[in-house]
Formats: C-alpha cells, structure tokens, sequence
C-alpha cells in the first residue's frame, strides 16, 4: 500500500521553515485580538493544529488557505 501526505512548506517569523500537513490543521487566524500576547506583530497568519499547537506564518491566510486547497487536491 503507498501512502502519500501532501504537505505545505511555510516559513516561521524566525526566518525557519515548517512543513504542515492540510489535514492538521483546524483554523486559520489573520488577526489575533490585540489582548493575545501569543503572536508576534510580524505574524501574518495563525495557524491552529489538531494537537493543539500554533504555528505564526509570515504568509497571510489568503496565502495559506490557498496552499492548503491545492494541497488537498
């Protein structure tokens, strides 16, 4: 049996990079409230994962949504 897993290369605020997997992820955040400390203000995208991390992408959610589809397909 192969199995294959499509993954999305995003870079971290760090300048790293981070591979995500489409079916990990459960939401997608542009703007976090002012009051979250969580995000940098460099961040253009939060992104929640199904085992609770978040992930801060310098590619806006526009951007990433649009990966994640393509991703999928």
């Amino acid at each position: 049996m192969l199995v294959a897993a499509a993954l999305v290369l995003l870079h971290r605020i760090d300048g790293g990079e981070v591979f995500i997997a489409p079916h990990q992820v459960t939401s997608l955040h542009a703007r976090p409230s002012p009051s979250a400390k969580l995000l940098s203000a460099h961040a253009h995208c939060a992104i929640w994962l199904t085992d609770g991390k978040l992930v801060a992408v310098l590619e806006g959610c526009p951007r990433v949504r649009q990966l994640l589809e393509e991703a999928r397909r």
